[in-house]
Parts: structure tokens; C-alpha cells; sequence
């Protein structure tokens, strides 16, 4: 594993606006893999209602869940882009909102990569995800590349060492393949 150490937190806030504004208009994670997604929550956690996606750039992947699931789900973004798409809040993935605490049926990210925190921040994620309910984060072999640990994607893992860091404290159920080289980890409390 490798982490990028920002100078301060300033830093690491310019580097994730400027290449959110820059790929604004990208998505990321494709209609199959939200299906995929839809499909295990639809069978693993019960009387769903509530939902929220990380990091979401422009949104898509939360129009998607909420189409998919007819239930309310929302997305943070670090940006103030956030706040030119609907059901987004500017928003720092490594914090949490008291309402949210034990409160969520699931979290996706496909931006885990970009944690400068990477332990605080799936420890903050699993404090707001209920005992029933799973958090999927999508992992890429781009993910692995050490050489790719940067100003934005500050976090990177092999197959081996992603699945070793998530369970540590946590407990893979289950890991959905995407078109490779994507897996979506399922996770789940002890």
C-alpha cells in the first residue's frame, strides 16, 4: 500500500476541486455495475431506505441508485460543484453528519482511492452504516499501481493488500465483479 502525504489539508482540498472540476463531466462507474450493486442490496438488506454515495463528482452514480431503488439516496462531494446537481452536498467524505450514525442502509464509493485518511475514513463510513446494511467500494487495478499514489488519488492498494486492509476490522461478504479488472467490495461489521 501506498499513501501520499499532502502538505495540509488546504493542499489535498485544491488538488481534489481542481481535478473534480476538471473531469466534471465523466462518469466513472457504468450502468451494469449499479445494477450489480442494486441487485445484492435488493437481496441482502432488508426494509432499505436510505442511501449515500461518496465522492459523486456529477452525481450520475446517485440518479442511478435512486432510479434503481426508489428510495432516498444522496452524494457528497468535496467541490462546490456539489451544488449544481441534485441530491448532493458539498461534502468531505472523511466526516460524518450525527444523523447519519447508524442510520444508512448502504455507502458506495468509487473514490475510496482518493482518502488521504484511508483507516479514519472507512471507520467514519462504517459508524453511519446500520448493522444490517453493507458499504460496496469499488477497487480498480489502477488502484494497485503504486506510481499512480498522487496529489489526487492518494491511496493505493493491491488486490491482496485492499482485501487485507478492509478486513481488518471489517468483513468482505461478498465481492461483485464488475467487467474486470472492477470489483465492488461488500462490506459488512464483525
Amino acid at each position: 500500500m501506498k499513501l501520499y502525504k499532502h502538505k495540509n489539508y488546504e493542499a489535498y482540498y485544491k488538488a481534489q476541486v481542481k481535478k473534480n472540476r476538471k473531469k466534471l463531466k465523466l462518469v466513472y462507474v457504468k450502468q451494469p455495475e449499479i445494477d450489480i450493486i442494486t441487485d445484492h442490496i435488493k437481496q441482502h438488506i432488508p426494509n432499505i431506505k436510505f442511501g449515500i454515495c461518496h465522492g459523486v463528482r456529477n452525481a450520475w452514480e446517485v440518479k442511478a441508485f435512486r432510479k434503481n431503488l426508489g428510495i432516498e439516496v444522496i452524494g457528497t462531494e468535496i467541490s462546490p460543484t456539489a451544488m449544481q446537481f441534485e441530491n448532493t452536498i458539498e461534502w468531505d467524505f472523511h466526516d460524518i453528519k450525527d444523523g447519519w450514525v447508524d442510520n444508512v442502509d448502504f455507502i458506495y464509493s468509487n473514490s475510496f482511492d482518493h482518502s488521504y485518511q484511508p483507516e479514519k475514513c472507512l471507520d467514519q463510513w462504517m459508524r453511519c452504516v446500520k448493522q444490517s446494511g453493507i458499504c460496496y467500494i469499488h477497487w480498480t487495478e489502477h488502484n494497485a499501481d503504486k506510481n499512480a499514489a498522487g496529489v489526487v488519488d492518494c491511496f493505493t492498494a493491491t488486490y491482496d493488500e485492499i482485501k487485507k486492509f478492509l478486513n481488518k476490522k471489517y468483513k468482505i461478504i461478498q465481492e461483485l465483479e464488475a467487467k474486470r479488472p472492477r470489483i465492488i467490495f461488500a462490506i459488512k461489521h464483525k
